[in-house]
């Protein structure tokens, strides 16, 4: 790849602009799918059964997530990625006909295959970030811009995926929705397993197979260690503040304004992920250390957090929800950007996967616990708790150490072991 100097730059080479765009359309999914499925039971009057899907389908990929990296990890992109594209559409598909056309007895079964189809999508956006990791090299601050660039593209997407799904709701009906998201799945993915040899990640394209290696282990070790509590406690802690925000919202708009202004904090979350990504990719990545910089995420959404919590007014309330979305795509930057520095390389897809799961964990668990405890205590109080407990785990990232290239080992010496190997 030749040397890019800025976002225009990255994108008018035609693999990276090509393989982000197959990427984007496999994202899409992520979006149609479990909005679509809450569609289709809102608009038979089932809203628990609404909300039980889209916490069946954040729970399923939370699970899984680690397990579908290291998998292809171990046996590559080009054999995994488009069996599990094919089995996602199918499934999510009979999870859409069944919603739609069954019965109460139907909606169980429903339920089950929405977080099956989670369970086995296919993994494209923590391989693509194991990409971008892999043909950047040393190169720390192309890195960090190829993960910044895509990661406000993919901020664009999710303010996409829903507006697409109740367009086709809104037409045909929302189990269209659900069915088309399965099919982006696919259509993307098919596209995007093409691209990754060509661009060069060729280790991410065939996998890593070491003689006498135990993959299930050695992920578990690599995501118990100091570095991996370090990463994936804060993204925890991130989906706990927007899981609590998911329910938090639509109950302030409620209380001090029009139930539809939920919507458009939701939106200027993302929008303000848009702009501080765009920013953050043009700043320096030497000071301070990247642990420092996760943390100050953490920072800086307990703000917004907090704002939110005490605001009285839309205009304050509208600050609040900007720093949200101000804080989170920076650390998913920061985060992306940590694997590549402080894994081992024939484990960096399961540890971009364990980052999504750290975050559809949190927010599921968030989701959930901030609905029960609206009904005991009032919103700002509730803010306030996830507020200091988002905090609490963020500090977690101050555990991170500083890694460099090992020294060259002596002739006739075995294999060092990884850097990761002191479990909590």
């Amino acid at each position: 790849m030749t040397e890019p100097t800025g976002f225009l730059s990255l994108l008018r080479d035609s693999r990276v602009a090509g393989i982000i765009g197959a990427v984007s359309i496999g994202r899409l999914a992520a979006g149609m799918v479990p909005f679509g499925m809450i569609a289709i039971y809102t608009s038979k009057n089932e809203l628990g059964w609404a909300g039980g899907s889209f916490a069946a389908f954040l729970i399923g990929a939370a699970v899984a997530g680690p397990h579908k990296g290291a998998l292809v990890d171990r046996f590559g992109a080009r054999r995994m990625l488009v069996p599990m594209a094919v089995a996602f559409a199918v499934v999510a598909t009979a999870a859409a006909l069944l919603a739609q056309h069954g019965g109460v007895g139907a909606y169980a079964a429903a339920l089950v295959l929405t977080a099956s189809a989670a369970i086995l999508a296919p993994p494209n956006s923590a391989v693509l970030r194991s990409v971008w990791t892999e043909v950047a090299g040393p190169d720390a601050g192309k890195n960090t811009r190829l993960h910044a660039l895509d990661s406000v593209v993919e901020e664009a997407t999710f303010v996409v995926a829903p507006l697409l799904t109740s367009g086709i709701w809104l037409v045909v009906g929302a189990q269209w929705a659900v069915i088309a998201g399965g099919l982006c799945a696919l259509v993307g993915t098919v596209w995007f397993r093409g691209l990754i040899h060509r661009i060069g990640a060729h280790r991410v394209s065939t996998g890593s197979r070491p003689p006498g290696d135990r993959p299930r282990q050695r992920t578990i070790g690599v995501l118990l260690s100091r570095n991996g509590a370090a990463l994936l406690v804060p993204m925890i802690a991130v989906g706990l503040a927007m899981g609590a925000l998911s329910v938090g919202y639509p109950a302030w708009a409620l209380r001090h304004a029009n139930a539809e202004l939920a919507g458009v904090l939701v939106a200027l979350d993302s929008v303000g992920g848009i702009l501080a990504g765009i920013v953050y990719g043009h700043l320096s990545s030497r000071r301070p250390g990247p642990w420092v910089r996760y943390f100050t995420g953490i920072l800086i959404l307990c703000t917004g957090v907090l704002v939110v919590a005490v605001s009285q007014t839309i205009p304050v309330v509208v600050i609040g929800s900007f720093l949200v979305g101000a804080a989170l795509t920076p650390m998913y930057i920061v985060a992306y950007t940590l694997v590549g520095a402080a894994f081992p390389d024939d484990r960096h897809t399961a540890v971009n996967a364990a980052i999504g799961s750290s975050y559809n964990l949190g927010s599921g668990v968030a989701a959930l616990a901030a609905g029960a405890a609206l009904g005991i205590w009032s919103l700002p109080a509730t803010l306030i708790v996830v507020a200091l407990a988002t905090l609490a785990l963020g500090a977690i990232a101050l555990l991170g150490r500083s890694t460099s290239a090992p020294a060259p080992a002596p002739a006739g010496a075995g294999p060092a072991p990884p850097a990761e190997a002191d479990v909590l």
